[in-house]
């Protein structure tokens, strides 16, 4: 029994470890050439969900009510996955927020998706004044990531979805203004 345990608790280290090197933007370059086939994994899958019809999902917002990932169809849409303990997240949100505020009359949203535990969302969201549709997933929040392209888990993670539902970029790292602005004059 002795032994079960400290193999489960390596597991735990091992997959938390995993966690961490793939969370919150790119690898570093002197990361091993494991974690660079994963990133380009990654890079691959998210061009091939490119050109194809977005994932409908449900998952709890801080209300606790379930949404569905359809009710926004109509609207040009950015999904972003990320959480409270990432920085490169955390410095995009204002842009999001501006952004979504200067647009949403045009058919504009954003719709954050937190890997996070829903305290600390709340906490984020009442600190940085955030406006837009923000959901809770945890585990879930990850796979369905994974479905978008996102095979490795990296944070933050943005979908752009057309007003038909089709994924049109993917983007892994922090959104920059030029990103954000490029997408904007491209499909709204």
């Amino acid at each position: 029994m002795k032994h079960r345990k400290h193999a489960l608790a390596g597991v735990v280290v091992a997959t938390a470890s995993a966690l961490i090197l793939t969370a919150c933007g790119d690898p570093e370059p002197e990361m091993d050439a494991g974690a660079t086939s994963a990133n380009a994994a990654t890079e691959v899958a998210a061009e091939e969900t490119q050109g194809n019809q977005r994932i409908d999902f449900t998952l709890p917002d801080l209300a606790g009510e379930e949404r569905q990932f359809s009710e926004w169809d109509g609207d040009l849409i950015v999904l972003n996955f990320w959480a409270t303990w990432c920085p490169p997240c955390k410095k995009e949100m204002p842009l999001f927020q501006d952004t979504f505020d200067a647009n949403q009359e045009d058919g504009f949203t954003i719709v954050a998706v937190a890997v996070d535990e829903q305290t600390a969302t709340q906490h984020f969201v009442d600190d940085f004044g955030i406006g837009f549709p923000v959901l809770i997933g945890q585990d879930d929040a990850v796979a369905i990531g994974r479905e978008y392209g996102n095979r490795i888990g990296a944070l933050p993670y943005t979908v752009l979805i057309d007003r038909e539902g089709t994924i049109l970029d993917t983007h892994r790292g922090e959104v920059e203004p030029a990103d954000l602005d490029e997408w904007l004059e491209a499909h709204l």
